[in-house]
């Protein structure tokens, strides 16, 4: 079953798709990872995207998903600070860094070749191990400066936030606000033009 429509991955990066997991939709905020059956479709969508793999995790997301729901909120919520932080133009704060390395500590990182790149795989219980990948990630984007590329969808009641290089992004993606904002332009000169 794809459950990609339900969660915007928009990044390509599992940090920022963990942050992305709350969404305002029609002015209330909803939090996609609010039961373990969210976690479990959250789990297997990113695997459908190849941005996880089964062979990461030591057992099945079912055995597992009631366990990660409180940390990955934890996680969420931490993550969710330092990246509108950076959204923001501000710093991270100085332990940033040291609190995501003491989550990979929990399931430190051996690798395996998979179609030619090396393929992180933590060494601990599932749940550490989702969490150490997290953190890795977030890690990741900090210290190759990603980070800086990282911005806030223009349309003022959205929360997604999204990687941009170039600086010429607006939307958090075409489907999901840049869409709903020419419609609602369209709207407007057509409410205009029949005014007059």
């Amino acid at each position: 079953m794809n459950h990609e429509h339900k969660f915007p991955l928009i990044t390509g990066q599992i940090s920022l798709d963990l942050v992305n997991t709350e969404v305002v939709r029609h002015g209330t905020r909803y939090d996609l990872l609010a039961s373990t059956e969210d976690v479990i479709a959250w789990v297997v969508t990113l695997q459908e995207q190849n941005t996880l793999y089964a062979r990461q995790f030591s057992a099945n997301v079912n055995e597992w998903a009631d366990e990660a729901l409180p940390l990955l909120k934890e996680v969420r919520l931490f993550l969710r600070q330092g990246y509108e932080q950076m959204a923001n133009d501000q710093t991270l704060a100085d332990n940033w860094v040291n609190h995501l390395e003491f989550l990979i500590k929990k399931a430190p990182f051996s690798y395996h070749i998979v179609d030619g790149a090396l393929l992180p795989v933590p060494n601990g219980n599932s749940v550490d191990s989702l969490v150490a990948l997290i953190a890795f990630n977030a890690i990741n984007l900090f210290v190759t400066n990603e980070l800086t590329n990282i911005h806030r969808c223009a349309n003022p009641d959205c929360v997604l936030l999204f990687m941009d290089k170039k600086g010429r992004r607006k939307w958090c993606s075409m489907k999901i606000c840049g869409n709903r904002n020419k419609v609602t332009r369209h709207q407007r000169r057509k409410e205009k033009g029949q005014q007059k």
